[in-house]
């Protein structure tokens, strides 16, 4: 009897973190679903016009456009920007951007990204190299210090975190890109401000981008889709965390986690091609 009892306990146990799962996952996704804006069908020269005023908050040294813009268009010198503040169109036309780009550069013309590009565009970021650069990066910072999920010190543990951190890392990227991005009618891409601004602003505006984006219109707005993913996504590793990793306050604290490993990305992503042209392995491009 006792030991039917013990398999009892045992198979109900994955049941019940199923279920907290849920009901976490439920509970933090809601808040932003009440805030979602109507769906709009604004036409996509609509929304151009209404960015053409240089100003957009997000998207420095960069303008809308569509593909079938006259070669007569205004276009915006990249390297001399100002987020906060309007400016005279100069310099040549910028060249567009790829459709499922998620990082867009100085320099570069981002159209309007359509539910689809958002939809195939995270899932292919969610597996890319950047990505994996950064559950390799997690896992060792949490073998190295012990932390969570904690399944020990040795190789096996390692092993185990670095599947646990690209479960973690795909999942928040599928849910705030090709989930919450379209749901909220935001733009999940992160706009270069580009080294023609001083260091610190630029450090500034790429730690903020966390909790600030624009919506597809360009105005700014908080970031409710990377909120989102990355609360559904910490929310979801009940299931495969420790089982001490898997209370409130752990939970909370991995989302912590990874609102401030998004943060670290987008740093990243702005500061990077600085950082291997200082290296010698990437040339400057010069300025026409």
């Amino acid at each position: 009897m006792s030991l039917i009892r013990k398999q009892n306990v045992f198979h109900a146990q994955p049941t019940q973190r199923t279920v907290r799962a849920a009901l976490t996952l439920l509970i933090a996704v809601a808040p932003f679903a009440a805030a979602q804006t109507p769906l709009t069908h604004t036409p996509a020269a609509d929304v151009i016009a209404a960015n053409t005023h240089f100003d957009l908050p997000d998207s420095p040294g960069t303008l809308f456009t569509s593909s079938s813009s006259s070669a007569d268009a205004n276009f915006a010198d990249p390297g001399y920007a100002d987020p906060d503040g309007a400016q005279t169109p100069t310099g040549p036309r910028p060249k567009a951007t790829a459709h499922l780009k998620m990082v867009v550069n100085p320099g570069e013309v981002a159209e309007p990204m359509p539910v689809r590009d958002k939809v195939v565009g995270g899932l292919a970021n969610s597996v890319s190299i950047f990505s994996a650069t950064g559950w390799l990066a997690a896992a060792g910072w949490e073998q190295l210090t012990n932390g969570s999920p904690n399944y020990g010190t040795d190789a096996g543990a390692f092993g185990q975190r670095l599947g646990a951190a690209a479960t973690r890392g795909v999942s928040e990227d599928v849910f705030s890109n090709s989930l919450f991005a379209p749901l909220f009618h935001e733009d999940p891409r992160y706009y270069v401000m580009g080294a023609g601004h001083p260091f610190f602003k630029r450090l500034v505006y790429a730690g903020t981008r966390a909790i600030i984006t624009r919506t597809d219109s360009g105005h700014k707005t908080p970031n409710f889709s990377l909120i989102a993913g990355n609360a559904a996504g910490s929310a979801l590793t009940i299931p495969y965390y420790p089982a001490k990793n898997t209370t409130f306050g752990e939970v909370a604290s991995t989302f912590g986690g990874s609102l401030g490993g998004s943060a670290l990305g987008f740093v990243v992503n702005e500061f990077i091609v600085d950082a291997l042209i200082e290296l010698h392995i990437k040339k400057k491009q010069q300025q026409p």
